[in-house]
Parts: C-alpha cells; structure tokens; sequence
C-alpha cells in the first residue's frame, strides 16, 4: 500500500472510474470476443476526457512449466507485453496505476521482477505493486474568505484497489473476498476487487461519529468485485465447475455536486 493516498482530480461535473483486470493475455480463453469488448471499453474511455483507468493485475497470464496453463498455450511473454502495449497506448495518459494480480506474481517468483514494471514505465503511469489507495477528487469549488479564493475538488472519494486472494464459487464467497480489505482501510468509499471474475456491486451502509462535534452521519461505502475478460467455454472454470460470468469491467460514475457513486455492470 502507499504510504500517501494518490491524489487525483477530475475538474468536471462528474468523472468515471474504470478497474480493468483479469484480463489474462496469452490464455486461450481471452477470445476474440473477450478481445472486442475490452477494445470496446477502451474506445470508450479514449472518447471521455473525464474517465480514469486503475489495472487490477492479472493483465498478464504468465503460463510457466510448473502453472496451470502452459507457457505454449497462445502467446509467449514477450508478445503478451507487445499486445498489452498496443491496446493500453491509446489511454496512457488516463490509466492512474496499476496493481499486480497473482499471475504477475508468478514471474516474481521466479524472477523477481514483474512485467508490470516496464509495462508501467513504457506508458508513463505509477506501479504499486500489492495495492493502492487513491484520494479522487471530483468538481471544482472555491474555498477561503480572506484573500485570494483557492480552487479544491467539490466531492472527494477514497478508493482502495487490491487484486485479492483466495477463491469462492458462490456470489456470496467471492464478494466477502473484497469485503476484508475493509478490514485494512476502514474507512474507504470504495473498495475494488479482482481475482475471482466477477462482476459485483455490494454497496453497504454504517454510520461515522465526528471525533470533534460529536456527529453522527451515515456513510455509504461500495464492494466491487471488477469482473474479467476470459470466456467460459473449455476454461480452468468450466473444468473446475466454477458458474460462467459476464465479461467486462464495471463503470463507476463519481458525481461531482454531492457525495454519491453509481456502478454500472
């Protein structure tokens, strides 16, 4: 985790927030389907001036002799990175970090190095490893009476992203796998989750007692597991009985007037 939440700010009425993860390049059941809707997503996200991108990792399948796929199966390394490369260039510039999934992890246990790292290096955009926590401030407002108003962001939101770990074949199993980060940064708006192909929206409610005032508000928070692009069909999940999932990625709209997340899957 950064030390420091990484500050980002979209100056409009609204901004999107796209997670993208578990794509698998190299794995045979990253289909020419799967490959359309995720050059579906970023066609769309090049077209909004006000959408941000965080990978959730496994954005490389990285088959070895010792893993459950072979290093045969489709693409070598080399031209995963080269795909990767080809489709993500287009939105560098609104791609605001990335995470390692365990597929990645795969070559830093062998190598001690990520494919990750150049990957991010190339685009220009931040790598923190494990996880990541973002400040994202949305809309503008002015604030100071005395002097010169100074400009800050209208709503600010707190999200924390973490590929997860651990396995579930219910809906219930899966989400409760994003729901522990809870437990690490308590008091986030949105916790993003990848691993285990789902898409799902859990938003949860409590309340927060202001230390100073004494005041008690509710605060709303989203569990988001952030969905893949690998087809069913002759998969790891199909052998394994896991239930088939929509491909893609959820679309998370920030308003910038007031504090409120939509999420569309």
């Amino acid at each position: 985790m950064n030390h420091k939440a990484e500050f980002v700010w979209i100056k409009d009425k609204f901004a999107y927030l796209i997670p993208i993860g578990d794509i698998h390049l190299g794995d045979s059941s990253f289909s020419d389907e799967a490959e359309t809707k995720l050059r579906g997503y970023i066609k769309w996200i090049r077209s909004k001036s006000n959408a941000r991108v965080i990978l959730m990792g496994d954005v490389f399948n990285v088959a070895t002799r010792t893993s459950v796929t072979s290093p045969f199966q489709k693409l070598s390394l080399k031209e995963e990175m080269e795909c990767a490369l080809e489709i993500f260039k287009p939105i560098k510039d609104k791609i605001i970090g990335a995470i390692d999934g365990n597929h990645e992890q795969r070559a830093t246990d062998f190598l001690n190095y990520s494919p990750l790292i150049p990957f991010c290096h190339i685009l220009g955009t931040k790598y923190f490893q494990y996880s990541a926590v973002f400040k994202f401030g949305v809309g503008v407002t002015n604030k100071g009476t005395t002097g010169k108003p100074r400009t800050a962001p209208k709503v600010m939101y707190l999200i924390f992203a973490h590929h997860t770990t651990g396995g579930g074949s219910t809906v219930g199993g899966r989400i409760n796998r994003v729901d522990k980060l809870r437990q690490i940064l308590i008091n986030a708006d949105i916790y993003l989750g990848a691993h285990n192909h789902a898409l799902i929206n859990a938003p949860v409610e409590g309340f927060i007692c202001d230390k100073m005032s004494g005041n008690i508000t509710r605060h709303r928070q989203h569990i988001i597991d952030c969905g893949s692009y690998l087809d069913w069909q002759g998969s790891y999940a199909e052998m394994k009985m896991y239930p088939p999932q929509k491909l893609g990625s959820p679309r998370i709209r920030l308003d910038g007037s007031r504090k409120d997340v939509h999420v569309s899957l």
